[in-house]
């Protein structure tokens, strides 16, 4: 009899934490959805298209574009620290568009695994925690 007791409150209490992930799952998404709204309801969605298309297309000139349409965000990545290269700004402006690693690594003409590789050296270069979302902080910043 204490076996199934014990047994019950183990499933209840999996069941509960399960709940309190999906929870902070939902909150992140939301978190993440009001940021990117906020900052892209300032430009027109021609600008968005464009900055979009040249991201996708790998095109030298996207991080220009970028910088002229969010100003603030490479002066305050380097804020943190000053020697990131062009590559991993180009990361850093990626992943302020919202866009995944698969879709990453295909801008960039790289494998899955060389994103996560430099998504981790860029963690590693700005002391973001290892319990903190990267493209939570990249939207912080």
């Amino acid at each position: 009899m204490k076996f199934l007791y014990r047994k019950d409150r183990l499933i209840y209490g999996l069941i509960n934490d399960q709940k309190a992930k999906d929870c902070t799952i939902e909150d992140l998404v939301k978190v993440n959805n009001d940021l990117m709204k906020n900052k892209i309801n300032d430009l027109t969605e021609e600008d968005i298209a464009e900055i979009l298309a040249l991201a996708e297309s790998g095109s030298s000139v996207f991080l220009e574009k970028f910088h002229a349409h969010f100003p603030d965000f490479i002066p305050n990545v380097l804020s943190i620290n000053s020697s990131l290269i062009a590559s991993e700004l180009n990361i850093c402006a990626l992943m302020r568009l919202n866009f995944d690693t698969k879709k990453i690594a295909l801008c960039t003409n790289s494998s899955v695994r060389a994103i996560e590789s430099r998504k981790y050296r860029i963690r590693k270069k700005l002391d973001i925690p290892s319990d903190m979302n990267i493209n939570y902080f990249i939207f912080k910043v």
